[in-house]
């Protein structure tokens, strides 16, 4: 099956005014961040969105993106494969407006000198910070043993003094 390209960069504001819609793929090759960021594997991220305005007038670009990137387990140090799933809503930032004139809803983003957003980096960047800080296989998956052990408090520890006790007297 062949890929559809998703173009790199977007007018955002043209494309809204067209109320177009993208389907397609990015490769692998043009994410070398996300590259960096996995185990060295990042399959093909399949893309959809479409740019419209709201109510207010205000250009967004909604869609969602999913994938799969191999990630090293943190318990086990095996390398596992592990599904993404993106979803965003972009607006981008004109000459005119602030990103407080942008709702709430929407991520605001800067468009370059020619008014092209870059929105593979943007999806790119939606796929690192969705990576796990500590990722993990699933407990039944991972080949690392769970053995936990579990022990008693100890008592002399929960009979201290409270060090603060003597403020009480100060209090009065």
């Amino acid at each position: 099956m062949q890929l559809v390209k998703i173009p790199m960069t977007l007018d955002p504001i043209r494309s809204a005014k067209m109320k177009s819609t993208y389907s397609g793929g990015i490769e692998s090759s043009d994410l070398p961040r996300l590259l960096d960021a996995s185990a060295g594997f990042c399959s093909d991220i399949q893309v959809q969105f479409s740019c419209d305005t709201d109510e207010l007038g205000t250009v967004i670009i909604n869609g969602h993106a999913q994938g799969e990137v191999s990630l090293n387990c943190q318990r086990c140090m095996n390398e596992f494969k592990q599904k993404i799933s993106v979803e965003f809503c972009y607006s981008p930032l004109t000459a005119k407006s602030t990103e407080d004139d942008i709702p709430d809803a929407y991520e605001a983003v800067d468009m370059d000198e020619n008014g092209y957003i870059a929105i593979v980096e943007l999806i790119e960047d939606e796929f690192i910070v969705s990576i796990p800080f500590f990722p993990m296989h699933d407990v039944e998956d991972c080949s690392k043993e769970q053995d936990f052990t579990l022990g008693n408090i100890d008592e002399s520890e929960a009979e201290r003094p409270n060090p603060f006790a003597v403020l009480q007297n100060l209090k009065k």
